[in-house]
């Protein structure tokens, strides 16, 4: 008799474990670079459990920027992908028919710039026309410098673009084949370093400090899979929530967790790296008030308005690029120790 309850209970088990099993969704995220430390969240996210309490089978993959991220959700390769919020907005222009939406801003701050040597005489916007800026693209400082050029009164019609690979932009411009590079704040300022730079021969605009008030990255998915997937998609953005607190309560272990993906990484010059992400990006004056992913209205309609305008496309309405319908909820998202 014993032996036959073992043997209903072993079933009964199994048969649980099947169907825990089968109910497991699996989704792919694609980053918007390299594992490095501004993407610890994401392996804190990971490392926490969180996802796997939540029944989500989370695959995290690098990426090659925001337009790469994005063609990957748009070709369904990935379900979930973070990538610069102007870039979504310039990628949905184009794409009518098969927009791409937002569901979670993580850098409440653009963190798009445009960064030269002390050498080259450039001290304000201006100066850079006529100049020749390095950048790859479809990059989001490219794709949002007309917004930069506008905001100050720089004629796009001077400046020209040397095309070069993410790892060239700086070794273009200290070799004088370009006058400047474009791209995320932090990469390019480390790349000069590591050309032999000295930092304060680095002079860098960040576009946030000249005129560009827009978001930076953002969690973006297709809305079909959104619409189908809503509690997978809850599920994700709330274990979103614990990879930045856990960044911002242990920046050290979070950069630990980042070693399963990168076991070659320097944790100490990465942690300094997650350190500004965090502090220019991510913690801002309104998310230390308001929250996390928690954007003005007002400010949402002027940043598409503004990107809009300069890309030369008509401002959508914010719903088709934005939605808090799957956000946790305010109690989730607030920075009690910032």
């Amino acid at each position: 008799m014993k032996h036959a309850v073992k043997a209903v209970l072993a079933v009964g088990l199994g048969c649980l474990m099947a169907q825990a099993a089968q109910a497991e969704e699996s989704v792919r995220l694609v980053l918007d670079w390299a594992f490095e430390g501004p993407q610890a969240m994401w392996s804190a996210a990971q490392k926490s459990g969180c996802f796997g309490q939540k029944g989500l089978n989370v695959t995290i993959d690098r990426g090659f920027g925001s337009g790469d991220s994005i063609s990957k959700v748009a070709s369904g390769s990935y379900a979930i992908g973070v990538a610069d919020f102007g870039s979504v907005l310039a990628y949905n222009a184009q794409h009518p028919d098969a927009p791409l939406i937002i569901t979670f801003i993580v850098s409440d701050r653009s963190s798009a710039s445009v960064n030269m040597l002390k050498s080259s005489g450039i001290t304000k916007p201006l100066d850079l026309q006529g100049k020749r800026i390095a950048d790859t693209q479809g990059e989001a400082s490219r794709m949002l410098f007309p917004a930069f050029a506008k905001a100050n009164g720089i004629d796009m019609s001077t400046v020209s673009w040397v095309t070069v690979a993410p790892n060239l932009r700086q070794a273009t411009v200290v070799r004088g084949q370009a006058d400047a590079a474009a791209g995320h704040l932090l990469t390019v300022v480390n790349g000069f370093v590591s050309v032999g730079v000295k930092r304060d021969q680095i002079v860098s605009m960040p576009f946030a400090e000249y005129g560009v008030d827009v978001p930076g990255n953002a969690v973006v998915v297709k809305p079909q899979w959104a619409q189908s997937h809503p509690q997978q998609m809850r599920d994700f953005l709330s274990c979103t929530v614990v990879g930045i607190k856990a960044t911002i309560a242990d920046p050290q272990a979070a950069i630990a967790s980042l070693r399963s993906y990168n076991s070659m990484l320097d944790a100490t010059l990465e942690a300094q790296h997650l350190d500004f992400a965090t502090h220019v990006a991510v913690l801002t004056p309104h998310v230390k008030q308001n929250g996390l992913s928690n954007i003005d209205p007002a400010r949402l309609n002027s940043a598409i308005a503004q990107i809009a305008d300069a890309m030369g496309f008509v401002a959508p309405p914010s719903s088709s690029v934005w939605t808090a319908d799957y956000l946790p909820a305010q109690s989730e998202l607030a920075v009690s120790n910032p």
